[in-house]
């Protein structure tokens, strides 16, 4: 167990088996989550295999949780920064500490499904640059709720050349949820050459909360084979966002400037790419018309001083983004506080009566 210090990839024995895959878990204060997440992870485990865990800096008990889960497995590896580097960071951290020939960045809190390594060790041999998988989406205690694909029209696994201009449009094009641009910590899985390619993104990638998607996305025009699974591998558990502490508007903030910053940044603000981009983004649950406004009304309600900020965002989430779009716009603007305020009321009166 490694507690200061750089990280760095533990070494092999001489002989060992050479690690094929490498579980790579950035966490912070998620000891209540981490121990059933290896618990699912260390039941896949096999040769060639390992679990890299970087801890930046946990005020709870996660060191001794993964302790007790190191003492039966040496597959894993843990190292605790004195202190949070952030979560973009705190994942290329996690990354350097791997020996696998690929990664698959996992969140401290989702479950891995029984065989998900098997069938991803079997998908590899094609030779792909990275490979996506789906999730299902969970509550708090992990009861499925529904899956939730990444394309519109793609269900059966497929090949992406995208550096092709007519793949990396019908690729862009039928992208349902930002997941097919690497949203998702557990979604790629990559080469860890293909990474250490992409190290040379901007700086400011590094803020935004969403730099394994820009560092991925940074290929894409020199050159990036991506290889749908179709396969669904994971849990992913609700209610637990870590990117909520600094309030509902900046949660919002992180993917609305975030995103359309990596993509302007990469692909030109006019260009298809971030155009489809964005247009996922604001097809996402979260971030449509209906969530807007429940937003609005929190705003209100616990938040006035954030007003003008989310005003702000939701200028810049419809922006230059056709008529429909500025339809939404001009919704938001124009529903009342007092109108919002008030069907919740009506909605939690509704509610109570019912139990």
């Amino acid at each position: 167990m490694s507690l200061t210090g750089d990280v760095r990839p533990a070494a092999s024995p001489t002989g060992a088996t050479p690690i094929r895959l490498s579980v790579c878990i950035p966490t912070y204060n998620f000891g209540a989550f981490i121990g059933q997440t290896l618990d699912s992870i260390t039941a896949n485990l096999r040769s060639g295999t390992e679990i890299c865990i970087l801890d930046g800096g946990s005020t709870d008990d996660t060191a001794s949780v993964v302790g007790s889960w190191q003492v039966r497995f040496p597959q894993i590896s843990y190292h605790r920064q004195a202190a949070r580097g952030g979560i973009d960071r705190d994942i290329a951290a996690a990354v350097r500490m791997s020996r696998g020939e690929y990664c698959w960045l996992f969140s401290a809190d989702d479950i891995m499904r029984p065989r998900a390594i098997a069938e991803v060790l079997e998908v590899l041999n094609s030779g792909c640059d990275v490979y996506l998988c789906e999730h299902t989406m969970c509550d708090a205690e992990l009861n499925p709720i529904c899956d939730h694909p990444i394309f519109h029209r793609t269900s059966e696994p497929k090949t992406f050349n995208l550096t092709e201009e007519s793949q990396r449009r019908a690729y862009f094009r039928d992208a349902r949820t930002s997941e097919a641009f690497f949203s998702y910590l557990a979604g790629p899985i990559f080469k860890r050459t293909v990474w250490d390619a992409a190290s040379a993104i901007p700086d400011s990638f590094y803020s935004t909360c969403w730099a394994l998607a820009g560092r991925l996305l940074s290929l894409v025009p020199t050159g990036l084979v991506v290889h749908y699974t179709g396969l669904k591998l994971v849990l992913k558990r609700g209610g637990v966002d870590s990117f909520m502490e600094h309030g509902i508007v900046n949660r919002m903030r992180i993917t609305i400037e975030g995103f359309a910053h990596i993509a302007g940044t990469i692909f030109g603000s006019d260009s298809m790419e971030t155009w489809h981009i964005r247009r996922v983004t604001r097809d996402e649950a979260a971030f449509r018309l209906r969530r807007l406004l429940s937003v609005k009304m929190i705003v209100a309600a616990s938040a006035p001083q954030d007003a003008m900020a989310l005003n702000r965002l939701v200028q810049k989430h419809y922006s230059n983004a056709g008529v429909r779009s500025w339809m939404m716009l001009v919704l938001f603007r124009a529903a009342p506080v007092t109108l919002l305020l008030t069907l919740k009321l009506i909605k939690d009166k509704i509610v109570d009566t019912s139990r």
